[in-house]
């Protein structure tokens, strides 16, 4: 609540008030995916905090990471965040998105949704095509099992989508150009090996 005074004429000052809202802060970052699932190593300590709002907090869920309470974001906000964080600072954690992505069934309508409000909604849409088109390809010189495995995992994960209607979101254009460049750096090796390594495949 804030408290503002100004003179009216008379002896006693005019009180106005206003309430000041905050947005509310979430955690992000690679030690809040493995809150969300992920199977890699990542120190305790990487993540960090964005102002966001309460849809997104609705989804949020208070953790304890070594001494401290935080509320970490929902697992789509915080591969959307991943993303634009990875563009903006190139930190490498793209496959980390990938992982999650290859592996996980997400609520693919908001996380879409949140890409757009991120300006990387093109991105989010291109990576989801990308991994569509590699695990629904001919198998890549690896190791076979890997690949089978991980096709099956996420032929079942589009099954999923596919019965939801979510991918109709998919189809469309998106919001923003941000990121284009760096869903596409990940060559299929790397993102079957990424999804490997989330499935215990790959050490």
């Amino acid at each position: 609540m804030k408290v503002e005074e100004r003179e009216v004429g008379s002896v006693n000052l005019q009180q106005l008030y206003s309430i000041r809202q905050r947005k509310p802060t979430l955690w992000a970052g690679p030690a809040i995916l493995q809150i969300h699932g992920l199977n890699w190593d990542v120190p305790d300590h990487d993540l960090y905090s964005f102002s966001t709002d309460l849809a997104a907090l609705t989804r949020a869920r208070q953790v304890k990471l070594g001494n401290k309470q935080l509320l970490a974001a929902g697992r789509e906000d915080c591969l959307a965040q991943e993303i634009r964080r990875d563009d903006q600072k190139e930190t490498g954690t793209i496959e980390l998105v990938v992982a999650i992505l290859a592996t996980h069934h997400i609520d693919l309508h908001y996380f879409f949704k949140r890409s757009d409000e991120l300006e990387i909604g093109k991105a989010a849409r291109l990576l989801l095509e990308r991994l569509a088109e590699i695990f629904t390809g001919p198998a890549l010189e690896t190791d076979a099992r890997t690949f089978l495995v991980c096709r099956e995992r996420f032929l079942q994960i589009l099954r999923t989508y596919s019965k939801e209607k979510s991918l109709e979101e998919s189809e469309n254009s998106g919001t923003g150009r941000r990121g284009l460049s760096l869903v596409k750096t990940p060559t299929p090796l790397q993102i079957v090996k990424a999804a490997g390594k989330q499935l215990g495949l790959i050490g």
